[in-house]
């Protein structure tokens, strides 16, 4: 199996376009690599780990924004939630919160149990 090094200049220049575009047509057009051609590489795990790993990195980078701005966030909607002159305002903001805030404890609670299971499993 070939590892990030092995890969050709042309599949590296590719990953890219792979990356921001919404088809391997539309990647394929924008790089000038042959549809063909991508789905052949697609086909090899070396490459298909490295699309994959920079996809990942796109994702990371875009959560550890919204991490960054999510306390910034929450001032907003509090601010909303106390001084919208608006009561529909004022009213999807509570609903909003309220959601977000069942929606992060039920994944809490998955995560906790998908812990004991693992912890169990490793026992």
């Amino acid at each position: 199996m070939k590892d990030r090094s092995s890969l050709t200049r042309r599949q590296l220049y590719a990953l890219p376009f792979l990356i921001s575009n919404s088809s391997i047509e539309l990647a394929a057009k924008q790089s000038g690599v042959s549809a063909k051609q991508i789905f052949d590489w697609l086909n090899q795990p070396a490459f298909r780990q490295e699309l994959e790993n920079r996809k990942n990195e796109v994702v990371t980078h875009a959560v550890d924004r919204l991490k960054a701005t999510a306390s910034k966030a929450c001032e907003t909607l509090i601010g909303l939630l106390d001084n919208a002159e608006s009561e529909s305002v004022r009213h999807r903001v509570a609903i909003d919160m309220l959601n977000m805030t069942l929606k992060f404890m039920e994944f809490r609670d998955v995560e906790q149990r998908i812990r004991k299971l693992e912890d169990t499993i490793t026992e």
